[in-house]
């Protein structure tokens, strides 16, 4: 019957007593398996056919329990045919897949344990999920923190923002208005149309934003680089 539950039994079964699929086109990091056994003991079950005592899923955590040399694993035996038992392993496999992380929530989990021991992360890992957390901040050049000139400095390079075109009732002449070009703010691009802003960070800037937006996104769900940064200007400012 469509969607009924599988007849099955669990036993604690002599690992040597299973086989592992031969079709199962899935391959897996049976070291990275083992580790975590070592750290978390073994958890859960291996899914078996009960005709032939074969692996239908969870064979690389069968033979992560065989490289750390359990003598036993838990497993759920299931009274499937051949058919079945070959569209659930593939199932199993396709389903593990096609999800997806919550990168924020995630780096927020593995950035708040002593080690990542266990975990199937590493530390590269996690610098890379940092890294990308964060799309809409983009290194645009990369100028050493010791060249840049001090505000106010005759040799001060000069600073370029894009070229956007002012609305209609704007005009340039208005930024005489102020002491310097330098001085104004950036013309306000035309209704429906973006603009980008362009800040200037060192190296551990950059990496402290990008954990700060990790951190209000974890707690307060998806928002834009620029409403986070609108939110903390008018906090500021207040």
């Amino acid at each position: 019957m469509p969607g009924a539950v599988v007849q099955q039994t669990y036993r604690m079964v002599p690992v040597a007593d299973l086989e592992p699929h031969p079709d199962n086109p899935h391959c897996g990091d049976v070291d990275v398996i083992a580790e975590s056994i070592e750290k978390n003991g073994f958890y859960g079950t291996v899914l078996v056919q009960k005709s032939r005592m074969r692996i239908i899923a969870g064979e690389h955590r069968w033979r992560g329990a065989k490289a750390k040399g359990l003598g036993k694993v838990p497993a759920l035996i299931l009274d499937v045919d051949d058919d079945a038992a070959l569209r659930i392993l593939l199932a199993d496999n396709r389903t593990a897949e096609i999800g997806g992380y919550d990168d924020s929530t995630l780096a927020e989990l593995l950035r708040g344990l002593d080690d990542l021991d266990g975990t199937g992360w590493t530390d590269d890992d996690l610098n890379d999920l940092l890294a990308d957390l964060d799309s809409d901040i983009a290194i645009v050049s990369d100028t050493p923190a010791g060249a840049r000139p001090a505000a106010g400095d005759d040799g001060q390079e000069e600073r370029r923002r894009p070229r956007i075109d002012l609305d209609d009732d704007e005009d340039e002449d208005d930024l005489d208005d102020y002491g310097s070009d330098e001085d104004a703010p950036p013309p306000r691009p035309k209704a429906g149309l973006t603009a980008d802003l362009l800040i200037t960070l060192t190296a551990a800037e950059h990496d402290e934003l990008n954990a700060l937006l990790g951190r209000i996104r974890a707690r307060d769900g998806h928002a834009s680089t620029a409403q986070i940064i609108l939110a903390a200007l008018q906090a500021y400012a207040a």
